[in-house]
């Protein structure tokens, strides 16, 4: 296997280029407030923007001898949690702020567009739009940066807020696209590998979708897409200290942007042994790898656990309830959000969506099984970790017990590799370039498809707004 044949910057700028347009398509489409829980992380990115800390708040507790009332009666769950997380951050202002949120949803016909929701238009406060639910409980590291950019660009209204930040989130969308470049590029120097990956991750619509809804899924999956490329690189043997520290580094930023980074490890603690096999021998490669396993992980566990993060089980009751529930419509949910569902998952794509995307990605499964097995034009250790990427993560989301495409995006550029080895290398070279067309075409027609019914019909013609 060869080094990286340059320029890459050459090939890859046109893509990029590309992929801008198609964001920007989705910026302009996607109406205010149409991104999954984007009210809840405006809120809690806004409250950080006005110098609240994402910690030192006060903790919720019921009626006592020395404390006549229960918080619940002062205010609502959703504010109360609130509280809880964000130092200094007054009652009133709290209620202010849901009040803003709520008064320019009513304005963009949120309750039209979204029409499974109780309460309606009538909504007071945020657990009259979903009970119980918060961003606060989050980890802080999407929250402090985003509050430092809307503190810099000094925004203050919550709609200019929401499209500020939905510009950060293209960013992020095109870094993935990169990150998806580079591990194509590590994984084969045949530059139609990287084109793939870049392509598969670029108009995935779900994923470009991305690029215009405020989450913390979106750094997320920067820090985790770029943990996965770095490791890539040291694989190949393109690396050394600065990078495997790097790695590090961006394993724990990770873990504290969000608990779905973690599958970002099962490619990112291999690699770093692989890189120390010139220095270390092999049982101290061994601890080394199982000493960053822990304090990574430790560190990640502790910043979920004390932030009261949803995604980690308080008990094992909790645990086995959400095993036994991840059984139940769980790769139906998981395939059909991933590939393409919208009005925060309540609108789907037509079945002959899903049903040929499947083939295609039963076609890709297949030839990355063969390719895994033999050589074919790919470097096999790299592929193999890809495949540990992909399942770890399938894995967390079925821990998790929701089963929601977004939260397998901190892996895609992995899964994006297996797809275009996949499809590609066991065609010969000649036949590659018109293979990679063909992707090209799908995609866009899927993309095409999602972009009419899932935003330009769905979003406002059916609902007339």
């Amino acid at each position: 296997m060869s080094d990286l044949d340059p320029p890459r910057s050459l090939r890859l700028a046109p893509l990029l280029v590309a992929a801008l347009l198609h964001a920007a398509a989705f910026l302009v489409l996607l109406p205010p407030w149409m991104g999954e829980d984007e009210p809840w992380q405006v809120e809690y990115a806004s409250h950080v923007a006005a110098g609240h800390a994402p910690w030192g708040g006060i903790a919720m507790s019921g009626a006592s001898a020395d404390k006549p009332h229960d918080d619940r009666e002062l205010m609502s769950l959703s504010q109360l949690q609130v509280r809880r997380r964000l130092g200094g951050v007054e009652e009133d202002e709290i209620r202010d702020k849901q009040g803003h949120l709520l008064d320019s949803m009513r304005e963009h016909a949120f309750w039209r567009r979204i029409d499974f929701m109780e309460w309606g238009p009538g909504a007071e406060n945020f657990d009259q739009v979903q009970p119980d639910f918060t961003a606060t409980n989050q980890p802080p590291a999407y929250y402090l940066v985003t509050g430092l950019l809307l503190g810099a660009l000094g925004v203050e209204e919550v709609e200019a807020q929401m499209w500020a930040l939905r510009g950060f989130s293209l960013l992020c969308y095109l870094a993935v696209v990169v990150c998806a470049w580079i591990v194509g590029r590590h994984l084969s120097v045949d530059s139609t590998i990287a084109a793939a990956c870049a392509l598969f991750v670029a108009w995935l619509p779900m994923h470009a979708r991305q690029a215009a809804v405020v989450n913390n899924d979106v750094l997320a999956k920067v820090f985790s897409g770029a943990a996965i490329a770095v490791a890539a690189g040291l694989v190949a043997g393109h690396g050394g200290r600065r990078r495997a520290a790097g790695l590090v580094v961006l394993l724990a930023l990770g873990l504290v942007t969000k608990t779905t980074a973690a599958g970002a490890l099962a490619v990112g603690v291999p690699a770093l042994a692989l890189a120390a096999r010139e220095h270390l021998g092999r049982a101290r490669r061994l601890a080394l790898g199982g000493l960053i396993t822990l304090a990574v992980a430790a560190a990640g566990f502790a910043t979920w656990w004390f932030a009261h993060n949803p995604a980690m089980p308080r008990n094992p009751d909790a645990l086995l309830m959400r095993v036994l529930r991840s059984q139940h419509g769980f790769r139906e949910d998981l395939w059909r959000t991933f590939v393409g569902a919208f009005n925060w998952y309540s609108r789907d794509l037509p079945q002959a969506a899903y049903a040929a995307s499947g083939v295609v990605l039963a076609l890709a499964t297949l030839g990355a099984l063969v390719a895994s097995v033999r050589r074919l034009d790919a470097r096999r250790g790299l592929l193999l970790l890809c495949w540990a990427a992909v399942t770890a993560q399938l894995g967390l989301i079925a821990l998790r017990g929701v089963a929601v495409g977004r939260y397998f995006f901190p892996v895609l550029p992995a899964l994006a590799g297996l797809v275009a080895v996949g499809l590609l290398t066991c065609l010969p070279r000649r036949a590659r370039r018109k293979a990679l067309a063909l992707l090209c075409v799908l995609m866009i027609l899927l993309d095409g498809l999602f972009l009419w019914s899932g935003l330009a019909w769905n979003q406002y013609a059916v609902w007339g707004v």
